[in-house]
């Protein structure tokens, strides 16, 4: 679940506007309902799995979904000159609707709107216009502009739904507590610009260094909250190593400074830490403060 943002306007050149050059070119589906609403997935050429296993290739977390539930299929529409696409359901349990009628398969057009489970997704074509509004829409909506992560609301919301699906089906799940180290003194000694940038820069490493399927998000300042799906203590902690040492690593440079940072990590995961959100947070905040009081940069595991 990641994006990168930027300051910057994206210009489009107004001769295209004026030519009609802007041809709408990029699929997606768009989820209008459901735990990710707002949520733009760009399909690719070739074929894609709808479902809510992790093996999907757009994963749906919506209890009524089969872990492979539906296929996208691409063919490219010679008669239009533009990408076209024809869903296939999976045999699922629940089947696959398409304008609420159900399916075996459906050449999808412009602005139809697929139901899998409870989850709603209007298939579009959009141009380079269409394409950065929904973008700019979704990261208005979900994500925090400065670190390009779910904001603290959005990933509870996500949360809350992954918690649903772990307990009904018996899965693993962590939550990763974070907090980067004397970043004060970032601040009173570089400036907030140095400080916002470090922010941002750890935003992205941390979607970098963590697998698609995991959610993260911005607690607020310079705290940082992911969940790893389907994921137990072990891989929790060589999880959070590799975002430690990621962000040891590396050299935050601005205007010609360079300065290094470092972050401290707590741990907890479901179902021995909690069943519930803020037991699950609680319990990692609690070894974040371990892992602080420990020397800082560091991984810790509340017992």
């Amino acid at each position: 679940m990641s994006v990168k943002p930027s300051d910057r306007t994206v210009a489009i050149d107004r001769a295209k506007l004026d030519s009609g050059a802007l041809k709408k070119s990029r699929a997606s589906l768009i989820v209008l309902q459901g735990a990710e609403i707002g949520r733009d997935f760009r399909l690719k050429h070739g074929q894609m799995v709808l479902g809510r296993g992790l093996e999907a290739d757009i994963r749906l977390p919506d209890d009524l979904a089969s872990r492979e539930h539906a296929r996208i299929q691409f063919r490219w529409d010679q008669e239009a000159d533009r990408p076209g696409y024809v869903l296939f359901d999976l045999q699922s349990t629940n089947h696959t609707f398409v304008n609420s009628h159900r399916v075996d398969q459906a050449t999808l057009r412009d602005g139809d709107k697929i139901q899998i489970g409870d989850t709603v997704l209007k298939f579009m074509i959009l141009d380079d216009i269409e394409a950065k509004f929904h973008e700019e829409v979704r990261n208005r909506i979900t994500y925090d502009r400065l670190t390009g992560l779910l904001t603290k609301e959005s990933l509870y919301l996500a949360l809350e739904n992954e918690l649903k699906r772990c307990a009904r089906y018996d899965l693993p799940l962590s939550v990763l507590m974070m907090d980067l180290d004397r970043f004060k003194m970032v601040n009173d000694t570089h400036g907030h610009l140095m400080g916002s940038h470090v922010l941002a820069e750890v935003g992205r490493l941390i979607r970098d260094t963590i697998r698609e399927v995991d959610v993260s998000g911005r607690y607020g300042g310079e705290e940082f909250v992911c969940y790893l799906a389907e994921t137990p203590a072990q891989g929790a902690q060589q999880a959070a190593e590799r975002i430690r040492e990621a962000i040891e690593r590396h050299p935050f440079t601005l205007d010609g400074t360079t300065i290094r940072v470092t972050i401290s990590i707590g741990i907890s995961w479901f179902p021995d830490h909690g069943r519930e959100i803020n037991p699950l947070v609680a319990r990692a905040d609690k070894a974040l403060y371990a892992a602080k009081a420990g020397g800082r940069n560091r991984v810790c595991v509340d017992p």
